[in-house]
């Protein structure tokens, strides 16, 4: 029961990582302040949890929704992690055709919302004798891909959470970031279900040969969190399952097999 007493508030904490996190921290101990702009499902997981958990209903991008729903989970005690995990969707697309106004949508959702919830919560924690933060960045922060603007808003993700590490440190803010893979979460499952995703690549190129669990990502949440990783500043954290590590195999024949690794 590592988290008892402290206060850990989650953007997209309505569904896939964010609530996988969700369920972990309360699990510790940890009361929660659930953030999501879908009100069911933020209705739904707070009574699968019970106790020890708020939830607010707002738009990350919006720095008046996001200050109100603060506001709200404020008056009620201080805030000890913050977890952001908000974002929506993106899909390939060439550049060429790619409308700004989609570009601008998914920059807003993960980066502008990242940073107006750093902003609002890691400042109150400054005031108020610290905290722990985490931003949920990507493999595309450091692999190149086909979706431009998500993968362009969370490699700056990535820039943010040094940045902010280095300015708040000395006030004991610590700011790390997890960069998941390819995570079994309903960005990926509906399209597979109907047929407009084929999975097969994704493993190919995961040396471990399956998607990443939510669960698994939220124990490093947790660790990031706590005070065991007190040392542990402006990193960011891969969670990959070796994707990023195997990148250079392909023009060597790809990732070697069981049989092939000599294990």
């Amino acid at each position: 029961m590592e988290f008892q007493s402290r206060r850990v508030l989650i953007t997209g904490g309505g569904s896939g990582i964010g609530a996988a996190i969700a369920r972990q921290l309360h699990r510790e101990g940890a009361s929660l302040c659930l953030f999501d702009i879908d009100a069911a499902r933020l209705a739904a997981l707070a009574a699968e949890l019970g106790d020890r958990v708020s939830v607010q209903v707002c738009d990350v991008t919006s720095e008046d929704s996001l200050g109100a729903a603060f506001a709200a989970v404020r008056a009620a005690g201080s805030i000890n992690g913050l977890v952001c995990c908000a974002g929506v969707a993106d899909f390939p697309t060439p550049a060429e055709s790619l409308p700004v106004e989609r570009w601008s949508r998914i920059i807003d959702s993960h980066l502008t919302g990242t940073f107006l919830t750093c902003r609002i919560v890691g400042g109150d924690m400054l005031a108020n004798g610290g905290g722990a933060i985490v931003n949920i960045a990507s493999v595309l922060s450091f692999n190149s891909g086909p979706v431009l603007a998500y993968g362009a808003a969370k490699a700056a993700v990535v820039s943010l959470t040094e940045s902010l590490a280095v300015q708040w440190a000395r006030g004991d803010v610590r700011v790390n970031a997890i960069a998941p893979g390819w995570t079994d979460t309903p960005f990926l499952r509906p399209k597979e279900r109907k047929g407009e995703r084929d999975m097969s690549p994704i493993i190919a190129a995961t040396p471990i040969a399956r998607l990443i669990h939510p669960e698994e990502i939220a124990e490093v949440a947790c660790f990031l969190l706590s005070p065991r990783s007190a040392a542990i500043v402006g990193s960011t954290i891969l969670c990959d399952g070796g994707v990023v590590a195997a990148s250079g195999w392909p023009p060597y024949g790809g990732i070697p097999r069981r049989e092939e690794s000599g294990t």
